[in-house]
């Protein structure tokens, strides 16, 4: 991983560092909503996406955006990340500590569970399985009213012959490592200018297990983990907007050793509807009505989310004007707030009249009762 490379991630969701949990929030939804794949058009959308996706993951959690804060993406990959040791152990004769123990908190960076694994010190840690993510286009009154959605994801398990042993029945078809005499580790002691060092390695011929398998499971053939694929019953909120995640827990891939299984995120995109358009809790419709209708004012009948829905239309309603529909649109996932309905109208002009509609415009217009005032080309030059 090249940390210098990375942005940061308060400049990929345009925010200030001091930004709100609320502002956080939004500003990942906007770039989700622009750069999501399927949507967007731009070549570099999933990469943008990506990083706006990382990015909100870090900052909408306390605990990592403290972290994220104080060291920067130095922080990253790190579990439990708790700081050096001091260097108190060192002494005028020689060293008396483990060089091991000085990165024992840096667990799961770059994929090693701690940097011993990277000289080979110690035994394999047991680790968290891998969070999975699955995204999923709901129609958009789904969205509304809330559904239950059934995923298929495909994920890491243990093998059902062995239990994840990677031997045929189980431990039984293990026997203790004669290198290592079952401990796992192997230790090895020089002498340097400093005095004696004593390290630490784990054994290759069981890779830090203190057993090999004597017999490997058919199944899995040895590998202790199998892929299978599972039906999941997803339940998605009324109220859930496009770029909004459902955090699984424990529904990812199995750990390594006694870790805990990884989470499932399910990311969901709402698809458009015909009619309506959303922002927020609140719906935006737009009618067209004809020139009697605004000139004369009349009762319109709107579609809603909820069915049909009576409005008034005042004489003289200029097109483009905006009317309210109070408590008509979405209740809001987070704050409960009831979101309303605007109607926004149009007035159509009628390209073909009829000699009699023709005739009564025109007898309007004698009557200035049509004439828009407006100045003159000459008046703008004077």
């Amino acid at each position: 991983m090249n940390l210098a490379a990375k942005s940061d991630y308060y400049e990929i969701l345009g925010i200030s560092k001091n930004a709100s949990a609320e502002e956080i929030k939004s500003a990942y939804k906007r770039l989700a909503k622009k750069y999501h794949p399927d949507v967007s058009a731009d070549p570099k959308a999933k990469e943008k996406f990506q990083e706006a996706l990382e990015a909100y993951n870090v900052l909408s959690d306390s605990q990592k955006r403290q972290n994220y804060d104080q060291f920067g993406h130095a922080t990253e990959g790190f579990s439990g990340y708790q700081g050096f040791r001091d260097f108190s152990g060192f002494g005028g004769g020689g060293i008396d500590f483990d060089f091991s123990d000085l990165f024992e908190n840096f667990s799961g960076f770059e994929g090693f569970s701690s940097f011993t694994d990277l000289f080979g010190g110690r035994k394999k840690r047991d680790q968290h399985g891998e969070n999975l993510r699955v995204d999923i286009s709901i129609p958009f009154k789904e969205a509304i009213f809330g559904v239950t959605k059934t995923i298929e994801i495909e994920r890491i398990e243990n093998c059902s012959d062995c239990y994840g042993s990677g031997a045929e029945k189980g431990d039984s078809g293990k026997k203790t490592c004669s290198r290592c005499n079952g401990k796992g580790l192997l230790q090895k002691t020089q002498q340097t200018p400093f005095g004696l060092f004593s390290t630490q390695t784990t054994c290759a011929q069981c890779g830090g297990e203190g057993k090999i398998i004597e017999k490997p499971c058919n199944h899995c053939r040895g590998k202790g983990k199998i892929r299978k694929n599972r039906k999941i019953k997803v339940k998605i909120p009324a109220g859930i907007e496009t770029g909004m995640h459902l955090h699984l827990q424990g529904e990812g891939n199995t750990g390594i050793g006694k870790g805990s299984q990884g989470d499932l995120f399910v990311v969901v995109f709402v698809e458009k509807h015909k009619l309506f358009k959303r922002d927020g809790p609140d719906i935006f419709f737009e009618t067209p009505l004809s020139f009697s209708e605004v000139a004369l004012g009349t009762k319109l009948e709107v579609p809603t989310l909820k069915g049909k829905a009576m409005l008034d239309i005042p004489s003289g309603t200029q097109t483009d004007t905006i009317f309210r529909m109070k408590g008509k649109g979405v209740k809001d996932l987070n704050s409960g707030r009831q979101g309303d309905q605007f109607v926004k109208v149009k007035v159509l002009t009628p390209s073909k009249l009829s000699r009699k509609e023709r005739k009564l415009f025109e007898e309007l217009n004698e009557q200035n009762g049509m004439k828009a005032k407006r100045k003159s080309v000459f008046d703008f030059l004077k």
